[in-house]
């Protein structure tokens, strides 16, 4: 494998985080580079159906429009929902295809009629990138039946591209929740949930969005010195400044891991999560930024940050009001019924019958249960190791 265009890929793969127009030509340099025939990059998440995407390289158009009909990707969830649980977010399979040919009346036949028939597949190996009850990622590339079978040496090159398309894809779900009214970067940037500071290769701070200010001005994260760089505590001071050298997008360090995750702690002790990945497309933010620089963006979340519930997922499959939508928020943070009630300017008796009115709406008989279930509808920013 050579390092020089894996690292070209890589660089690619963060452009596409933050535009998903850039996804097929990020799949065509895995194909090339993977020698493989076609490739297809799937995320579905039921509860933020605004990030979903189905982009796809060499594939038959007919074959991309049933796989993009909602029964061809949820009897692929189905297909692979067993296996993958075996094996776990960023693990790679390989496998081949001509036996569901032989089961017309299965799922495995249904999904070769509709999606595999008319590509010509008969070797894939893929990397599972997201996994949950609701949501599932993935990236698979593809040969036919007189293509050699995939070797380890291309199955490890998927494994380590499969942790930067989960970064970015954590940063394309974060945008994509603020794309609905912002179509403007910066009003995006502001509407997420995630702190996002851009600096330069020096460490020099260039942009902030509203929740990575908020994060400097209450927690003190950061200092910084004359020049602008900005700096963290001393003891995180070495780790953080390699990680920043790791995410730059200029490809001299051929043989180590480009961009990583650190944690750490303010000078009150307070624990921040910070992902750091490399930005060389400057064109959505041209006027911040010399373009003969290397930039990384940095993605940070309080580890203490407060959970937020998928609200139109809940709305749509549970018919919750957006009260009975913001007590299940409060809920879910830690609030009992009586904060809940101070939060909201309601009575007790006014919040017992709206808590009564969600167990019915989402078939629960307790707090724990109802607990239980909202945990598995929360949004939030990994950060991928």
């Amino acid at each position: 494998m050579n390092s020089d265009v894996e690292n070209a890929i890589i660089g690619s793969v963060y452009d596409a985080g933050l535009d998903a127009s850039l996804w097929p030509g990020v799949i065509g340099q895995i194909v090339e580079y993977t020698h493989s025939r076609t490739a297809i990059l799937t995320a579905l998440d039921q509860l933020n159906p605004n990030s979903n995407f189905v982009h796809a390289w060499n594939i038959p158009h007919v074959g991309i429009e049933d796989y993009q009909n909602e029964q061809g990707k949820l009897i692929d969830m189905r297909q692979y929902m067993p296996l993958w649980k075996q094996m776990g977010i960023g693990d790679v399979i390989h496998q081949d295809f001509p036996r569901y040919a032989e089961l017309p009346d299965q799922d495995e036949g249904s999904f070769y009629e509709k999606c595999l028939k008319a590509t010509g597949i008969c070797y894939i190996a893929g990397v599972l990138l997201d996994q949950g009850e609701y949501r599932s990622a993935f990236l698979g590339v593809h040969r036919s039946a007189n293509e050699p079978v995939f070797q380890q040496e291309e199955l490890d090159f998927l494994k380590r591209i499969g942790v930067h398309i989960r970064r970015a894809l954590q940063i394309h779900k974060q945008l994509s929740f603020a794309r609905i009214e912002n179509r403007n970067l910066y009003k995006m940037l502001d509407t997420i949930k995630v702190g996002i500071i851009l600096i330069d290769e020096y460490s020099r701070f260039y942009y902030s969005n509203n929740r990575a200010q908020q994060l400097m001005e209450q927690n003190k994260i950061f200092e910084f010195d004359q020049h602008n760089k900005i700096c963290v505590a001393k003891p995180y001071q070495k780790k953080f400044e390699q990680l920043v050298q790791a995410a730059q997008a200029d490809h001299k360090h051929k043989n180590r891991d480009i961009g990583g995750v650190l944690a750490l702690e303010n000078t009150e002790g307070q624990q921040f999560m910070i992902t750091a990945t490399p930005f060389s497309s400057m064109n959505s933010l041209a006027s911040l930024a010399d373009q003969e620089l290397n930039y990384v963006v940095l993605s940070i979340s309080d580890m203490e940050q407060r959970y937020a519930l998928a609200v139109p997922f809940l709305k749509e499959a549970y018919a919750l009001s957006a009260r009975e939508c913001e007590i299940c928020e409060l809920f879910v943070n830690g609030l009992n019924l009586e904060k809940i009630a101070e939060n909201c300017s309601l009575t007790m008796n006014s919040v017992r019958t709206y808590v009564k009115n969600i167990y019915a709406k989402m078939h629960c008989c307790s707090q724990t249960e109802l607990l239980h279930k909202l945990m598995g509808m929360t949004i939030h920013f990994e950060h991928v190791y």
